[in-house]
């Protein structure tokens, strides 16, 4: 099993589980959403399969989506106005102010997800977009 779809898969079972309302999911945007482009101007250059599963993710409340990015301020606008012109919208911005610190964990500087969708959390864009939308469609979710 793919591992961004094994990450889901768990996720999903535990808050069934656990009777939890919704997941939150950590979504990266360079060389995950889009590809990296490291000059003064940034392209919106996307990969195969992003737009639909994140307009999937965006439609159903079950998925919190938190956009995880280390982009300057006025660039995060740029991004998310582009974003939302293809109905994908971000429920938070490097942050979880749904999850409260609790005796054993301090969410001051790390946020609490449940799955993490970056390249540097071995997300292979090129493939993973398609397996997991693939994965949401076929379980219905």
């Amino acid at each position: 099993m793919n591992g961004i779809v094994k990450a889901f898969k768990n996720a999903l079972e535990r808050k069934k589980e656990q009777g939890w309302e919704k997941i939150y999911i950590l979504i990266d945007i360079h060389d995950t959403i889009f590809k990296a482009c490291y000059e003064n101007e940034e392209t919106y250059e996307l990969f195969p399969h992003a737009i639909i599963t994140l307009q999937y993710l965006t439609r159903h409340s079950e998925f919190c989506l938190i956009l995880w990015t280390s982009t300057y301020p006025d660039k995060i606008d740029d991004y998310l106005k582009k974003l939302k012109s293809w109905n994908i919208s971000f429920d938070m911005i490097n942050s979880n102010s749904e999850v409260s610190n609790t005796k054993l964990s301090c969410f001051d500087y790390k946020p609490y997800f449940n799955v993490g969708i970056d390249d540097r959390f071995g997300f292979d864009p090129n493939e993973d977009w398609k397996f997991l939308y693939d994965y949401l469609i076929e379980n219905n979710k």
